[in-house]
């Protein structure tokens, strides 16, 4: 039983929303990431993240909240740190 405790990321919403990675895979041109949500039930959901914005000098990658997508605000992004996106992944 893994001992490892999975690290949040929030959304930009008032309240925010809470979500843990639960899955990486590189595929080609990027990584496949698996988002589950934290404070409330909502299916898990893959956000495609692409080698280019793993390459631009800002130590996060912004991706839409799809929470709040879902309830039509568009505005609202989770930050993802790279080096949580690339964690355990091969080069």
């Amino acid at each position: 039983m893994s001992t490892e405790v999975a690290a949040a990321f929030e959304c930009t919403a008032e309240p925010p929303h809470r979500f843990s990675i639960v899955n990486r895979v590189r595929v080609r041109n990027g990584i496949l990431v698996t988002l589950r949500r934290l404070d409330e039930p909502y299916p898990a959901r893959d956000l495609f993240i692409t080698t280019r914005e793993l390459k631009m000098g800002y130590e996060n990658v912004f991706k839409a909240c799809f929470v709040c997508v879902d309830r039509g605000l568009k505005e609202n992004a989770i930050a993802l740190p790279k080096d949580e996106v690339e964690r355990g992944l091969p080069p």
